[in-house]
């Protein structure tokens, strides 16, 4: 999944990321490694509450012209209007991959905490469409219900 940002500074920022998440999510990020030039970071998402975890990579890098149309397409395809428009703004996309097992719920919800950090748009592997912090957690809700 890629998440677009807008900021200009490709490094992923820890400290904001870890502040979002235990203010507005119910998880707990350990950071297990980072790259020197904070371009790319491993870490373990735990949500005890839900009873979900995955070990995950997130690669910062700036947005590129097939990024752009790859989010316009997803914004017709999902009728996600506006999002395009949203991350033609943005500088940065997060790419975010699990990491061994897959683990799609701790996936949906980092990606959900870096699209309230990043304030951009959340595009799916599938480019089905385009969405934001409230469409990755309900997509999360989805899968937590279909599995009890």
């Amino acid at each position: 999944m890629r998440v677009f940002a807008q900021r200009a500074e490709t490094a992923i920022d820890l400290v904001e990321m870890l502040n979002a998440t235990r203010r507005y999510f119910d998880a707990n990020l350990d950071v297990q490694s980072r790259s020197d030039d904070g371009k790319h970071v491993e870490l373990i998402l735990h949500c005890e509450k839900h009873g979900y975890e995955g070990r995950l990579s997130i690669r910062a890098r700036a947005v590129t012209r097939f990024d752009v149309l790859d989010a316009r397409e997803a914004e017709e395809r999902g009728q996600a209007s506006g999002m395009g428009s949203l991350a033609e703004r943005c500088h940065t996309v997060w790419e975010v991959e699990s990491v061994g097992a897959d683990s799609e719920l701790a996936r949906l919800n980092l990606c959900a905490i870096l699209a309230a950090v990043g304030l951009g748009p959340v595009l799916p592997d599938d480019g089905a469409t385009l969405y934001g912090v409230r469409g990755s957690m309900e997509r999360v809700e989805r899968l937590l219900r279909a599995r009890r």
